[in-house]
């Protein structure tokens, strides 16, 4: 008797500890290291219990544990999974869909001791516009995981509560924390969203502050997620669509089995961009608009002032595209950012010298006379209709044009595709992209704000103003043309950017901000009359009304002031140099993997609209790569030139 009832004590205990040993069951030991009078205590236990945030291999939570950003999206997706909100189904879609661009960040696949979710809980994060690839690439700092901020914490998870909820944010929020004035505006609403679920104290820690910027540890994560998986099992929840929350500076990947209209999809990337390509069949210098034509025949006008424009590959301007030239546009939502033409075009210049009467019968051929540089002649034919004329940067007619005027033609063949013209006087502000020796002038080359390119050959009578430390490239110049040739070049300043923080903003009818730098220097400027006032995350939605003392902020000078203000440090250094090596080309992410020469490993990232591509690159290529430093070992480029042997 006493056998048989060991025996079936012994089986009963051989089941449990089975029971025990299975990851996902509802059975969970007690943390070994939190009390039962630990503050976050019960908060905790329900983590532990639901299997949310698991226990260590020895028992253990780790509460004062700090808390990596990876280990806060695991616990939001666990969170949202446990609360029956996704179905693996739909996981082992998305893991597959964005595996490869992952996988190319080096993050890892495993992670202590939340298993092989890692993969997972980023893709969910990405499809539903939680997390972007650019936010998600700090996650690592070469073999080291990144520690979380508090308000980044907090908008990752009322994000990912937002998902389901869909309440409207946009509402005038004043947050009573004594340090409110360190959380950005973008990051403001989603605060607010976890205060109203009782995710958050709206009055702060003891001090009455929020602490944006602290780091936390795994009790306070277990706050968070614990208030977001009550929150998502309570109350109603919508329909998630994808990307419904996200704040994202790339767009949400379209699903690869519906592509719209001239849609290039790519599974393997976080960043998809639609494609509109077609013939050139109006062009608007005055807007910087064009009218293309599909295959389909379908016609769509674009907008193209903040586009990167090349013809066969080389950067070209606005002022070079034709009628009926293929063209080729890439938009991120209604924005395009770049425009490719397929070819570039025989170019003259000199002095227009004719324009002849219509000849023959058809009435719609013209001819123009053009005074080369060498006092020849050149002829070429005008069709109406297929072919553009500016004046000064703006659209005008061939009976416009008057004798005297200095003209650039683009051409092929013996027909004129394009006529700039310059009049008499033309005065413009623009950016050196090359730099001017005034004691041996030649060339040069000014990048307007419509980003068109004026260049020309300097003459010996041309006054300069402001010179004494001469003109580099980059320099903001004030040039005056008389019939197309520079007479005058005056220095107003130089176009860059810099960090600080906000130390006056002046509103009147033409608006200043003062910025002290991180190196202590004062700097004011005006603001641009196309300025644009950036949240962090990169959204164009405030007035100079929503800006505060003392925030730091990223400002561009450029043409007219200041051009652009993004709250927040997007860069912690000025532009400068690197001369690296290519260790690996991550085709998929566009970004390279570089050793610079301290053997410190890199991260080398392109701007949405740069003309350089990490697949232009192989490893072993020794670069020289100007640009700026986004963080301790991720550089952004501006220019990379490829070192010889």
């Amino acid at each position: 008797m006493h056998k048989k009832t060991r025996k079936i004590f012994s089986q009963l205990m051989v089941l449990l500890l089975c029971a025990i040993l299975v990851g996902n069951s509802g059975i969970a030991l007690a943390a070994t290291d939190v009390s039962s009078t630990h503050w976050a205590n019960a908060q905790i236990q329900t983590m532990v219990s639901q299997n949310i945030q698991p226990l260590y291999a020895d028992g253990s939570f780790k509460p004062e544990s700090v808390v990596t950003n990876l280990e806060t999206v695991v616990s939001v997706y666990r969170a949202v999974k446990v609360a029956g909100l996704l179905d693996n189904s739909k996981i082992a879609a998305l893991s597959t869909k964005y595996d490869a661009s992952l996988a190319a960040l080096g993050l890892p696949r495993m992670l202590a001791p939340y298993g092989s979710d890692v993969y997972p809980a980023l893709s969910y994060a990405i499809e539903y516009g939680i997390l972007t690839l650019d936010e998600i690439k700090v996650f690592i700092s070469g073999t080291t995981l990144t520690n979380v901020k508090k308000i980044n914490a907090a908008v990752i998870v009322a994000k990912a509560l937002n998902v389901y909820k869909q309440e409207n944010l946009n509402k005038i929020i004043l947050l009573s924390y004594k340090d409110a004035a360190e959380i950005s505006l973008s990051a403001i609403k989603y605060v607010n969203l976890l205060i109203e679920h009782g995710i958050v104290s709206s009055k702060g820690d003891a001090l009455g502050k929020f602490n944006p910027n602290a780091t936390i540890n795994r009790a306070t994560l277990a706050i968070f997620i614990n208030g977001l998986y009550k929150a998502l099992t309570t109350g109603d929840n919508q329909t998630p669509s994808t990307g419904t929350e996200g704040t994202s500076t790339t767009p949400t990947p379209t699903n690869p089995t519906t592509p719209t209209d001239n849609t290039s999809t790519d599974p393997g990337s976080i960043a998809t961009s639609k494609i509109f390509s077609g013939l050139v069949k109006a062009v608007d210098d005055s807007t910087l608009s064009v009218t293309v034509q599909n295959t389909l025949g379908t016609q769509k006008t674009f907008v193209l002032d903040q586009a990167v424009i090349t013809a066969a590959g080389n950067p070209a301007s606005f002022n070079q595209i034709t009628l009926d030239a293929q063209i080729e546009l890439t938009l991120n939502g209604d924005i395009v950012t770049g425009a490719a033409l397929e070819r570039t075009f025989d170019r003259l210049e000199g002095t227009l010298a004719l324009v002849s009467d219509y000849i023959g019968l058809e009435k719609n051929r013209r001819t123009i006379k053009t005074t080369l540089a060498n006092k020849t002649v050149d002829f070429k034919n005008i069709y109406d209709g297929q072919f553009i004329v500016t004046i000064n940067g703006l659209k005008a007619d061939v009976k416009d044009l008057k004798i005297g005027y200095k003209i650039e033609v683009y051409y092929d063949g013996f027909n004129v595709k394009r006529i700039n013209a310059y009049a008499e006087l033309y005065e413009f502000i623009g950016i050196l992209e090359t730099p001017v020796d005034v004691k041996a002038p030649g060339n040069i080359a000014i990048k307007l704000e419509n980003n068109n390119i004026y260049s020309s050959k300097l003459g010996a009578a041309v006054s300069y103003v402001n010179a004494a430390n001469g003109f580099k490239r980059g320099d903001i110049v004030k040039a005056t043309l008389k019939f197309g040739e520079v007479t005058k070049l005056e220095y107003i300043g130089q176009a860059k950017t810099v960090v600080g923080r906000i130390t006056g903003i002046h509103i009147k009818k033409a608006p200043e901000m003062t910025v002290t730098l991180s190196t202590g220097a004062v700097e004011t400027y005006p603001l641009s009359s196309k300025v644009k006032l950036l949240t962090e995350g990169g959204e164009n939605t405030l007035s100079i009304y929503d800006f505060r003392l003392e925030q730091d902020v990223t400002v561009d000078v450029g043409i007219g002031g200041i051009i652009k203000v993004q709250l927040g440090r997007k860069i912690v250094a000025e532009p400068t140099g690197i001369k690296a090596t290519v260790s690996q080309v991550v085709d998929s992410s566009n970004i390279l993997l570089v050793v610079d020469e301290s053997n410190r490993i890199r991260t080398v990232t392109f701007p949405l609209n740069s003309v350089y591509k990490a697949s232009t690159y192989k490893a072993g290529q020794v670069l020289f790569i100007e640009g700026k430093a986004i963080a301790d070992t991720i550089f952004e480029v501006i220019k990379i030139t490829v070192q010889t042997p």
